[in-house]
């Protein structure tokens, strides 16, 4: 049985009038409105606010003042490239966590927000430019093998990285490299490095074991052990003496 055309040119009115009525709903500005995510890939997580990075060795204290009123004032020493969460500030102090829980006060000068930080390494000894143009090499600074590096900013070649005390630095591009396990094998070179200096040699042996057990391929394990007299330069064995020595 055919359907009449009036009965379908009225069904036809009837749906524009409903089509018609539908954006007139939208429009009411206390509808709630659907937002849709930009992308259908992972989300990333908020970078925490509070987390700070250790950009100097410093000494977690109990109170903050460099005054030690008792011997056991210092809770740790944190390392440069620790991250610890920023709990208060006080004049020039911070009152931080450190990631095994230690709370402790050290100088706000230390820290730098975490967020957005990329850390590097050079694995061989690099010149060093005042500004990033080959005309302003700075022959009075030279970075050695291993030294842990916060990169700042880039222009053409070159990078600007903090590379401990003093001001940044620029650094050819090309000598950077910022592969998650030289960046680990740095760290452990910095803390090397420290406990040498400061007359602890068989602790930072000891450090080189760790560095070569962690990451053994790197070439900054013989970097370190020619330092604490493990390895001659020209790549023979010295004779090893205390504990934590290298065969």
């Amino acid at each position: 049985m055919r359907s009449s055309p009036g009965r379908g040119i009225a069904f036809l009115v009837a749906a524009l009038a409903a089509s018609a009525v539908l954006p007139a709903c939208n429009r009411d500005p206390k509808a709630p409105r659907l937002v849709l995510p930009p992308s259908s890939g992972p989300v990333e997580p908020a970078a925490d606010p509070a987390l700070r990075l250790v950009t100097a060795v410093s000494f977690l204290r109990r109170e903050p003042t460099d005054h030690a009123k008792a011997k056991g004032d210092v809770v740790a020493t944190l390392h440069r490239g620790e991250r610890v969460t920023l709990l208060e500030t006080r004049d020039a102090w911070s009152r931080v966590r450190t990631s095994g829980g230690q709370e402790g006060w050290l100088r706000s000068s230390a820290l730098a927000p975490a967020a957005g930080v990329q850390e590097g390494t050079v694995l061989a000894a690099a010149f060093t430019f005042d500004r990033p143009d080959l005309l302003a090499s700075n022959a009075r600074r030279k970075l050695e093998p291993g030294t842990l590096l916060f990169v700042r900013n880039a222009k053409d070649l070159f990078t600007e990285v903090d590379a401990g005390p003093g001001a940044s630095t620029w650094v050819l591009t090309d000598r950077i490299s910022t592969q998650a396990a030289d960046v680990g094998a740095a760290r452990l070179v910095e803390k090397a490095r420290y406990l040498q200096r400061n007359d602890r040699k068989d602790e930072a042996r000891e450090v080189l074991v760790l560095l070569r057990s962690s990451f053994p391929s790197s070439p900054l394990v013989p970097v370190v052990a020619i330092e604490l007299g493990e390895l001659a330069p020209d790549g023979g064995v010295e004779a090893p003496s205390g504990p934590g020595k290298v065969p």
